[in-house]
């Protein structure tokens, strides 16, 4: 918007250019596979290798390779990745409901699938006591009469010690409400200064008491007779306030702090919201704090106690529990809460009950199915860049996981070929590529497995080749950029290959989108030596270049996502040509677009024959951009031949 102008004078307008696009990451992978332990079909980033043996097992399962495609991610330069633990297993859980309405609240589930033998229970706790904990409710007496319209009254300096600067007191309960501004003693006496002056006289021994709290007050102070336990008296606390014949009333406590009035150690204590009914002073207002605790039992007993439902409690029960390696069980808000009044939301007294519905992991009986549930869970995962399937080398998850990612149109599916493929046997390997045809280029094959150090003592094992090589894409994105081909590439950790190919076998291959790993002398180091897609579209036939695709489309689709509903005028096109430019032009100098000058590389174009009234009308604003990727120089052609020499001399 315009200034304004009104007076003569200097002003100032700012302006905001388009928002620089950030490109976004490429070398995430996420694995599905089948592992020891761990969360099954929940998504879960790790960051490292020793991570991954934390959560999943220190051990490989027999006849499973996702343990080794992630040491091999790793060992190959990976450092993000996702890891999904397909299974037919299931957990057994049990639903708790809320103490009132018997709502559903949150699921309890054993962290193991199978019928186990655990127990669980939940029970009410009230780590403070009503009978021992109340209101504060300081009262003194005037050792100095006090005439009408005085600021200052005199107590003991005992008493004068159990008000603090901004309590509102009565004096001889005859309605005045006075505010304290300060109070101060010479030992013997106690001087309090109030914010307004006295309506009345008041006499010696006139009974001085902290004024009715009306209902909205959020601040009481609270005392105790025994000492508070820890994590009870503190933000995120529920409590109970109960003054006859008020009906109680449950409150979160915002804040806490401490103080010492006098010999009494009191705590301070505001609400988030205030109370709903007057808290009379001259009579005790009682309060108790609202927790639960859930006990879970396998053989011995695991006790959570002093738990707590707000977020904001240092023993919020999700924290607590979740966040408790150990522990047999885990737990899940379910959300919305439900819409029942404090303390009501609390869960209800459960009896120790076995969590229902579990069902054992049978290894022998997995299915597609079990893969494909586990890869539907990727689908809300934004950050993912490519994925593995290194458990299940079937047409049909591999054809799904090929569906996958050209649906969500921002990943890219690494494939493994089945072990013991004769490549040129027509029921073998090229069955197999035939079945993972991607048209504009989504995924690539990989071939022959590796052979790498097993867990323990033995003789090197075969693996399928996806994890190493998606370490490789990682490493290949991190030192290079996605536009590089990766390719003629050391595969770390490799020890040989499950059949070594000549060049005449390679030839036959690589035309066919099969990338194939090499080893070019006896003993040498295995070399990924292939960067071909599985497209029948050729444009697309590279994997950087379909990579590269992925990684600007994302990062224009975030880098623009400010100009949706801005007003389309030429002033928003404007914006909109500079950042992808700018965007654009900084790819070209990286190399991942092919030209001398940036106009050779790479156009953006948003102009009215693209975006006609009758576009706008729907609101659409329409851009195309064209680039020219850097294709990789797959095939090196050297013309060598004879050179006679000699030397011609001329006489200008």
């Amino acid at each position: 918007m315009a200034v304004q102008v009104s007076y003569p004078g200097v002003y100032i307008e700012e302006f905001a250019p388009g928002a620089p696009i950030q490109g976004v990451g490429t070398s995430t992978a996420a694995f599905i596979g089948i592992a020891a332990r761990g969360l099954l079909k929940d998504p879960v980033k790790i960051t490292s290798w020793d991570t991954f043996r934390t959560l999943y097992g220190e051990q490989p399962v027999p006849g499973f390779y996702l343990w080794f495609a992630v040491r091999g991610f790793f060992e190959n330069g990976g450092q993000v990745c996702y890891i999904v633990r397909a299974s037919n297993g299931a957990y057994g859980s049990l639903t708790i409901k809320t103490r009132t309405g018997a709502k559903n609240l949150f699921i309890v589930s054993a962290r193991e699938p199978g019928a186990l033998a655990i127990k669980v229970a939940v029970d009410d706790q009230h780590l403070l006591d009503k009978a021992k904990t109340s209101v504060y409710r300081p009262t003194g007496k005037l050792t100095k009469a006090a005439s009408a319209a005085a600021k200052q009254i005199v107590m003991s300096a005992a008493d004068a010690a159990l008000f603090r600067p901004g309590d509102v007191i009565t004096i001889a309960a005859n309605g005045e409400h006075l505010r304290i501004v300060r109070v101060s003693s010479d030992g013997t006496d106690g001087t309090v200064q109030l914010a307004q002056p006295l309506t009345v006289n008041h006499a010696i021994n006139d009974a001085v008491r902290l004024d009715d709290a009306k209902p909205g007050t959020r601040t009481f102070r609270i005392t105790s007779t025994v000492a508070i336990p820890p994590n009870t008296l503190v933000e995120g606390a529920m409590l109970t306030f109960e003054q006859a014949p008020a009906k109680p009333d449950t409150q979160i406590v915002d804040s806490v702090q401490t103080e010492i009035l006098g010999a009494t150690t009191t705590y301070r204590v505001t609400l988030r919201q205030g109370l709903n009914f007057t808290v009379d002073m001259t009579k005790a207002a009682s309060l108790q704090s609202e927790e639960f605790k859930v006990s879970v039992n396998l053989g011995g007993t695991t006790v959570y106690d002093g738990l707590a439902l707000d977020s904001a409690h240092p023993r919020h029960y999700l924290k607590v529990i979740s966040g408790d390696d150990d522990s047999l069980v885990t737990i899940k808000a379910l959300e919305p809460p439900p819409p029942v009044p404090m303390p009501g939301n609390m869960p209800a007294v459960t009896a120790s009950i076995a969590p229902a519905g579990g069902k054992a992991e049978d290894l022998m009986t997995l299915a597609d199915q079990d893969f494909l549930d586990a890869l539907d869970r990727l689908g809300g995962i934004a950050d993912v860049n490519m994925i593995a399937i290194p458990d299940r080398i079937t047409a049909g998850v591999q054809q799904q996981l090929i569906g996958h990612c050209e649906l969500h149109a921002d990943r890219f599916a690494v494939l493994d070929c089945r072990p013991a493929l004769d490549p040129f046997a027509a029921a073998d390997l090229p069955k197999q590529r035939a079945e993972v045809d991607s048209t504009r280029g989504y995924a690539a094959l990989y071939y022959p497995w590796l052979r790498v150090i097993p867990f323990g003592k033995g003789d090197p094992i075969l693996v399928p080749p996806s994890g190493h090589v998606c370490g490789i894409f990682a490493r290949v994105d991190i030192s290079r950029g996605v536009h590089k081909a990766p390719a003629n590439e050391i595969i770390n950790a490799a020890l040989g290959v499950e059949r070594a190919l000549s060049d005449i076998d390679h030839g036959q291959l690589n035309p066919g989108g099969i990338n194939v790993v090499r080893v070019f002398q006896a003993g040498g180091r295995p070399v990924l030596f292939g960067a071909r897609t599985t497209a029948t579209d050729r444009n697309w036939q590279y994997v950087n270049v379909r990579r590269l695709f992925l990684y600007l489309e994302k990062s224009i689709q975030l880098g623009i996502h400010w100009a949706v509903f801005e007003p389309s005028n030429l002033q928003l096109w404007q914006k909109l040509k500079r950042s992808i430019g700018d965007f654009l032009n900084k790819a070209w100098r990286d190399g991942a677009l092919f030209g001398a000058k940036a106009e050779d590389a790479y156009y953006v174009r948003i102009d009215e024959v693209l975006n006609p009234f009758s576009e706008q009308q729907q609101g659409r604003l329409n851009i195309e951009i064209g680039v020219r990727p850097s294709y990789p120089a797959e095939f090196i052609i050297v013309r060598i031949g004879i050179w006679a020499g000699g030397s011609e001399v001329s006489e200008a």
